[in-house]
């Protein structure tokens, strides 16, 4: 306030991450991110479904093709844009793989809830994915 002059501002709705009220001269420059939460949340349960599935006891074959899939996701996932559309469909492989391996499969409960998680990152696109599932 200067000269005891009050001003009001009616701002009405603000989207920010940040707001801040400040006193006197404000010197604002443009900050970008690109740093997304989704895409890490679904590195780090891919991670998880991969260390899950290492505790399965499985036949050879299903062993590669569970492997192959959570590999080639994980990597999928590592790519500044990945695809979700081939994410969707290796998850479907791997949910495939853990059916086929039934009860000789102890512990595929959790990794069919972790593939669930991640289908729903993926969000329209997992609901195919979790068809699969």
């Amino acid at each position: 306030m200067r000269g005891g002059k009050n001003t009001t501002f009616n701002i009405g709705t603000q989207n920010a991450a940040s707001i801040q009220n400040i006193a006197g001269d404000a010197h604002v420059e443009r900050v970008q991110s690109s740093a997304n939460w989704e895409i890490h949340e679904l590195r780090t349960s891919i991670a998880r479904a991969q260390e899950q599935a290492r505790t399965l006891e499985l036949p050879p074959d299903l062993r590669g093709s569970l492997d192959g899939a959570l590999n080639s996701a994980a990597a999928e996932a590592a790519k500044d844009e990945p695809d979700k559309h081939r994410i969707a469909e290796l998850l479907g492989r791997t949910g495939r793989a853990v059916k086929e391996a039934g009860a000789v499969a102890s512990g595929g409960a959790a990794v069919i809830e972790t593939l669930r998680n991640v289908a729903v990152l993926l969000g329209p696109l997992g609901q195919a994915a979790l068809a699969m599932i």
